[in-house]
């Protein structure tokens, strides 16, 4: 997949390539997921109790259904983000629990001898280098944009040694609020590939009592001539739901996908028109 995106006042393109199980994934197949999640979480929300405003009106569940990507998009973003921290771990504080009864259960039996699950995603960008990203996501910036970069993110804020925040893993399930921990020395059973380096590593725990639930981050990089390649990584203990696995490897993509948008300067109300594919 070749998609070409304006590099704000550089009017310079980008090309990103995603590849899934080796499997390419076409910027179509990937907004089409992204849709589809927006509208989960506007459902979501409403039947939380929240009120869900768009172009000046109260949507109803049929209104949110025959919502464009774009305005989809709008809606989800300005919900998600218009409740703060309190407000929304509060609206979703049921479901929270519930998340947090799943990886205990999940972390409850036996794991010495069952090997992890690890979600990858392939990425290979072109026209941006990793420093030019690296310099859009600060902490700042991360915190600000964090609704932007997926569907499924709610919050992020530094806290403590770490960060305080709030997803759905793997499009399953209900969201998970959780402390992460970013150490590129955090031990992970993965050998970098040939040639990559680390970008990042991190293990994450239950926010509300630390409950560490062995959900580690793992994300490797090589440099390129005119830009750069990852190999984005996720593990899990044994017996986390597959469709947790198979989600987040989608899951992540998006999230990269928007990363690079925004380090390229694109407005992210423009997200449609920039999802053309060239040839």
């Amino acid at each position: 997949m070749n998609k070409r995106i304006r590099k704000g006042l550089r009017m310079a393109d980008i090309a990103i390539a995603c590849s899934i199980d080796n499997r390419p994934w076409s910027c179509s197949q990937l907004a089409m997921v992204e849709y589809d999640r927006h509208r989960h979480v506007l459902h979501e929300m409403k039947r939380l109790g929240a009120t869900i405003e768009h172009a000046g009106g109260r949507l109803t569940h049929d209104e949110i259904d025959f919502l464009n990507a774009a305005d989809a998009r709008t809606a989800c973003i300005t919900a998600r983000q218009s409740y703060g921290v309190h407000g929304i771990t509060h609206l979703y504080r049921d479901l929270l629990r519930a998340s947090d009864r799943m990886w205990k259960e999940v972390n409850a039996g036996p794991r010495k001898k069952a090997p992890m699950q690890f979600a990858t995603a392939d990425v290979t960008v072109t026209g941006l280098n990793i420093e030019e990203l690296r310099g859009a996501l600060d902490t700042a910036s991360l915190s600000r944009d964090y609704a932007l970069l997926n569907p499924d993110h709610y919050f992020i804020e530094e806290k403590g040694d770490g960060m305080h925040a709030m997803e759905t893993f793997g499009m399953y399930g209900a969201p998970t609020e959780m402390h992460l921990i970013a150490d590129p020395a955090i031990p992970v059973p993965v050998e970098p590939a040939a040639g990559y380096l680390i970008l990042t590593a991190g293990s994450t725990s239950l926010a509300r009592d630390g409950t560490e639930i062995n959900v580690l981050a793992f994300h490797q990089y090589k440099p390129l001539e005119n830009g750069f390649t990852v190999k984005l990584g996720s593990l899990y203990p044994a017996t986390t739901p597959q469709q947790i696995v198979e989600g987040h490897k989608v899951h992540m993509a998006i999230e990269f996908w928007s990363m690079c948008e925004l380090a390229a300067g694109v407005d992210a109300g423009l997200r449609p028109a920039s999802c053309s594919e060239s040839a």
